[in-house]
């Protein structure tokens, strides 16, 4: 609250000193070689595509469930996605998926990693094409020496409302290496002051992001308890495949079936849940029928319980024992 207050107090709400300063923290924090602060994810992903040296009728792999506005964001350029199922345990890219970026001749991979499910980043190291890692729900895992946000040519970390990290809106591009770093910030030189994130988004993000180890550490104590109830329960929740330390973003719950039951006992019990994949390409209808059974599948039958550094004790406890006694 003091650091938007700050911001407003010097009524200057466009980009500037407090959106520098959230880069700065960024950049010690999280160790890139270049960021810009932008107005959207859409916004960082057309640069991020610019890039690369991308334009149109080239072909981008994308996973079927990333999010809508990654499709809109490619299709805005003149690209076509190449689309790719995923895992039915992970929801990270199946292996099925890798063979077809080649197939596809895929130029570049948009990795979104949904509810911040680190993938594994053995193969992404062979891929071949560059990748745009999505990192908005990922940043704080890591497997081994590789960190979530730090697997590609260029990193994402969106800011919006529903983000590990939020700002009310707005995305952070970066560039773990210095050859991209120079073209990042190239490119970042060109735009407007309408794509840029403006400062009171800037000082809400910079206190956030203070605290990101905090965030994970507290998502983590729910994550166990969590995991406890649901193994009462003999049900699984999305999980890496890869052995690494998660981000513990959500609760994602994989049923065989009775979705609508299951979220009508909780609601009973005044537990919010959600379908975890309403958001995405597959769920909005821009994926082909068939193309992708997997995703398909799993935006049918994912349920999303409330597991965030907000959740207070009793309604963690609330929570785990839905959790643990589900139909």
């Amino acid at each position: 609250m003091d650091s938007v207050l700050n911001c407003l107090v010097t009524d200057r709400l466009g980009p500037g000193a407090f959106a520098d300063r959230f880069i700065k923290v960024a950049k010690e924090r999280l160790g890139f070689e270049y960021a810009v602060a932008v107005r959207s994810p859409i916004v960082a992903l057309r640069v991020s595509l610019v890039c690369l040296g991308l334009g149109p009728g080239d072909t981008v792999g994308m996973s079927a469930l990333s999010p809508a506005w990654a499709f809109k964001a490619v299709s805005s350029l003149g690209m076509t996605p190449a689309w790719l199922d995923v895992d039915d345990s992970s929801a990270s890219l199946s292996a099925k998926a890798y063979e077809r970026l080649g197939e596809a001749a895929a130029k570049a991979l948009y990795l979104a990693e949904p509810w911040g499910v680190m993938p594994d980043p053995a193969p992404l190291a062979e891929l071949g094409i560059p990748v745009i890692e999505d990192a908005s729900y990922s940043i704080g895992a890591k497997a081994g020496e590789a960190r979530a946000g730090f697997l590609g040519a260029y990193g994402i970390i969106g800011l919006e409302p529903a983000s590990s990290i939020t700002a009310g809106g707005g995305a952070l591009l970066y560039s773990p290496g210095r050859r991209e770093a120079q073209v990042l910030k190239n490119a970042s030189d060109g735009l407007t002051a309408e794509e840029l994130m403006n400062d009171m988004n800037a000082a809400l993000a910079a206190s956030q992001l203070k605290d990101l180890e905090r965030f994970v550490e507290k998502r983590r104590e729910l994550a166990d308890l969590y995991a406890q109830s649901l193994a009462r329960a003999h049900r699984r929740p999305l999980a890496p495949t890869v052995e690494c330390e998660p981000s513990n973003f959500g609760c994602v719950v994989v049923l065989d079936s009775g979705v609508k039951d299951v979220r009508a006992y909780a609601k009973k019990k005044d537990v919010d849940t959600a379908m975890a994949f309403d958001d995405t390409c597959v769920a909005a209808g821009f994926v082909p029928d068939g193309e992708c059974p997997v995703a398909a599948s799993l935006a049918n039958r994912s349920v999303a319980f409330p597991m965030n550094q907000r959740v207070g004790k009793s309604a963690a406890q609330k929570i785990a024992k839905v959790l643990a006694t589900l139909p």
